[in-house]
C-alpha cells in the first residue's frame, strides 16, 4: 500500500493539502515503512488544475492529511482513494497514530464479537 502525504518539507504534514510543495511517499507491507519517497510539485504543473496537482499520488491508495477543500476532497474520493485525517502535524508521529488506530481496531475485532 502507498500513502501520500502533502508536506512542505518532508518531515511535517502541510497544513493545508492544496498548497502543499510536494508529497512524501509511503510505500507499506505489513504495517511497516518499507520505501520513503519524496515528489516534489513543480509550478506549472499545480498551476494546470486540481487533478494535474495530483499526478504525483496516482498510485497511491490513501492519502493522509491535516486538511482539505471540498474540490479536492471530491477528485480524491471519486478516485476512490481513502482520505486518512489526522491532527498531528509530524508526520512520524500521525504514522504511528494511524497504525495504532488500526492495530486498536483489529484486536477488538479479533478478540471482541
Amino acid at each position: 500500500m502507498k500513502i501520500g502525504i502533502p508536506t512542505n518539507d518532508g518531515l511535517t504534514l502541510s497544513p493545508d493539502f492544496g498548497e502543499a510543495k510536494g508529497f512524501l511517499i509511503l510505500t507499506i507491507e505489513l504495517g511497516e515503512i518499507v520505501k520513503e519517497e519524496m515528489r516534489w510539485n513543480k509550478l506549472s504543473i499545480i498551476l494546470c488544475s486540481p487533478e494535474g496537482y495530483l499526478h504525483h499520488i496516482h498510485d497511491c491508495q490513501a492519502v493522509m492529511l491535516m486538511n482539505i477543500g471540498d474540490t479536492y476532497k471530491d477528485i480524491l474520493t471519486g478516485r476512490q482513494k481513502e482520505i486518512i485525517r489526522t491532527r498531528e502535524p509530524i508526520i512520524t508521529n500521525a504514522w504511528f497514530h494511524y497504525l495504532g488506530s488500526i492495530l486498536h481496531k483489529e484486536a477488538n475485532t479479533l478478540c471482541c464479537p
